[in-house]
């Protein structure tokens, strides 16, 4: 078991400043980890990537290893990446400990494992919630194209009264009524009839 230490934040960013970053570094330095052990993640404007902290998940940090970091925020700075990290947790099986709380197999972190179970779900529903969105937008602007990709004719008055006659009468005779060839024909009676087919509206992510 080793004991490791991390912070993270804008550090000498000539737009963004950030006094915290100073103060959780002085709380990492001061904690009694090796230095050789610490390390940290400094944004810019353009770039909020943690990479050190990747980096030491996946080559680094073993089962039992402690990561020390003065704030929990160090290791996230959005839902996404509170999942992201959490995942990464469980895999490696190490224990993180902060100036807030520890988290491991007998620590009180209950509030952190439940908020980090509802920020989960939080984005599978935005994920759900966006899947829904672009499946509307889609089937909207499918019902306004053919097959062909070409753009769907106005139904004019004319078109449903032909497509009335067409129910009683031959293309031939409707063709010859309303002086409309048979593929406009055709096209008009199965736009007007998927029109008219009942669909399935999904259920609420919410109920």
């Amino acid at each position: 078991m080793t004991m490791y230490g991390y912070v993270s934040g804008f550090y000498k960013d000539k737009i963004i400043k950030d006094p915290g970053f100073e103060h959780r570094a002085e709380v990492l330095l001061s904690s009694g980890i090796p230095y050789k052990n610490c390390f940290a993640d400094g944004f810019s404007r353009g770039n909020k990537e943690r990479y050190k902290l990747h980096m030491f998940l996946a080559n680094i940090a073993k089962e039992g290893d402690i990561l020390f970091v003065p704030d929990l925020t160090d290791l996230y700075s959005n839902v996404r990446e509170l999942c992201c990290i959490m995942h990464d947790i469980e895999n490696t099986g190490i224990i993180i400990k902060s100036s807030d709380m520890d988290l491991s197999d007998d620590s009180d972190a209950s509030n952190w494992i439940i908020s980090s179970q509802l920020a989960q779900l939080d984005y599978a529903h935005y994920l759900h919630q966006k899947c829904l969105s672009k499946a509307i937008k889609k089937a909207k602007y499918q019902a306004t194209v053919n097959v062909g990709g070409h753009n769907k004719r106005v139904i004019t008055p004319k078109y449903k009264q032909a497509y009335d006659y067409l129910q009683s009468h031959t293309y031939t005779a409707t063709q010859e009524k309303f002086h409309l060839s048979k593929s406009t024909l055709y096209r008009i009676k199965q736009q007007i009839e998927h029109q008219l087919r009942p669909t399935n509206t999904a259920q609420s992510y919410n109920a």
